[in-house]
């Protein structure tokens, strides 16, 4: 039998294969009339339009399936005074969640330090995938952690866009890239953590995404410094100039040096790690020197302790919590199994991000506000080569080094893993 597919009986007695749902539903339906499009509801539902034609249906066991429900709904549509939850059956009222594995279950390649349950089938289907974010797996946290504020971001987006002049005044425009990147890298991490277990290729695949999502990320963030933090005696000079150039090209470096620790892991545990640390890191540390100079500066001067300086301060304690939590794979790693749920670190890494970008965004709107007169009196106008053009390069290098990689996954180890047998509901074994 293929996963994602099990028996539902018919009326007539034989069992056909039919979609994950099993029987349930309320008996306060609203009683009307029988009509065609309750029909068509049916077929929608239980088949998927792509699949069915009025003519002729596709023998799939999923359009058989269909078939015999439909005969049946219309049996049950011909009775005058008839609940809607009749016409419909039990069998669509109440979804099936897919079943969860222990870490011995499935590949080497999904296994996560300190994570000892909660794992999700290996060849899931999207559908699954999708389904899992609503039950409590290891990952279903990592999900809504980032798909949350995805929305909380977009929304600030949007309530910025109604009080800023995003196309007609290219003061802005350097915020405006650093908005759209920071409402990209938690939704490209969501995503990531959503569909991770279709294949061992999609794994890969999706976490290719998410690396380059964060290293757009950095980029955004050397934009936004560039054109609003610097330090006052910095502005105009050859660090200035050359700072998101050079922020574009370790975004290259960022994704490349990241995707390539992936296809270590299984030989070289230690030395992926490494890697991939190293390639967040360096983008971070070099983004922050403008931070890291008017912080000490402000600290050496007395100068005043405004809102922005604040909001760096934290910024800056929140990104190196998350560094933290990112390599040191704590508490999981003291009590395995403990944490495979709620609290390993993976979601406390996703908690800190997301309050780090929340200060960040709040100090450089800061900036944008309190320091406008002056840099608007020292610096030309951004161009749009140096904003949108650089970002469109960044883009297509990304997505390009991505690429390379995805057709390189085939050299991969561990690419052609077969994952072990693992129980079913019945308790006998299957291979995934």
């Amino acid at each position: 039998m293929q996963p994602g597919r099990r028996a539902v009986s018919d009326s007539g007695g034989a069992e056909t294969p039919g979609p994950r749902w099993q029987g349930g539903g309320s008996q306060h339906g609203i009683t009307h009339h029988p009509s065609s499009a309750l029909l068509w509801l049916t077929l929608l539902l239980h088949a998927g339009w792509w699949e069915v034609s009025l003519d002729a249906f596709s023998p799939t066991p999923v359009t058989q399936w269909t078939l015999s429900h439909l005969r049946r709904t219309w049996a049950v549509a011909q009775r005058p005074n008839t609940s809607i939850s009749e016409h419909l059956g039990p069998a669509m009222l109440t979804i099936k969640l897919p079943q969860i594995f222990r870490v011995h279950q499935v590949p080497r390649i999904f296994w996560e330090d300190g994570i000892m349950s909660g794992y999700r089938h290996p060849k899931s289907s999207a559908l699954d995938c999708v389904l899992s974010s609503f039950q409590m797996t290891n990952e279903t946290v990592n999900i809504w952690t980032h798909f949350l504020p995805t929305w909380y971001f977009v929304w600030r987006f949007l309530m910025l866009s109604s009080s800023l002049d995003f196309c007609q005044e290219p003061y802005h425009w350097p915020l405006l890239i650093y908005l759209l990147l920071v409402c990209l890298y938690p939704f490209a991490s969501s995503c990531a953590h959503t569909f991770s277990s279709m294949s061992v290729r999609a794994r890969h695949i999706c976490y290719f995404c998410d690396y380059g999502a964060l290293s757009l990320y950095s980029l955004g963030c050397a934009f936004a410094y560039g054109a609003y933090a610097m330090p006052d005696h910095w502005v105009g000079g050859v660090l200035h100039c050359y700072f998101v150039p050079v922020a574009a090209f370790n975004s290259f470096v960022c994704t490349g040096l990241s995707c390539y620790s992936r296809f270590p892991e299984l030989e070289h545990p230690r030395l992926s790690k490494v890697l991939r640390t190293a390639a967040f890191v360096y983008p971070f540390l070099y983004d922050n020197i403008p931070l890291f100079c008017r912080l000490l500066f402000c600290f050496w001067s007395n100068c005043t302790w405004n809102e922005a300086v604040a909001g760096y301060c934290y910024h800056l304690l929140f990104a190196l919590l998350t560094g933290f939590l990112f390599a040191s794979h704590l508490p999981e790693r003291l009590a395995p199994g403990r944490f495979d749920y709620i609290g390993h670190s993976h979601q406390l890494f996703h908690i800190c991000a997301v309050l780090g970008t929340q200060f960040q965004l709040e100090a450089i709107l800061c900036d944008v506000c309190s320091r406008r007169a002056w840099l608007q009196g020292r610096l030309p106008a951004p161009s749009l080569p140096g904003t949108f053009g650089t970002a469109g390069l960044a883009l297509l290098g990304n997505a390009a080094i991505i690429g390379a990689f995805t057709a390189a996954l085939p050299w991969a180890p561990g690419s052609f893993v077969s994952p072990p047998s693992v129980p079913t509901e019945a308790g006998c074994c299957r291979d995934p």
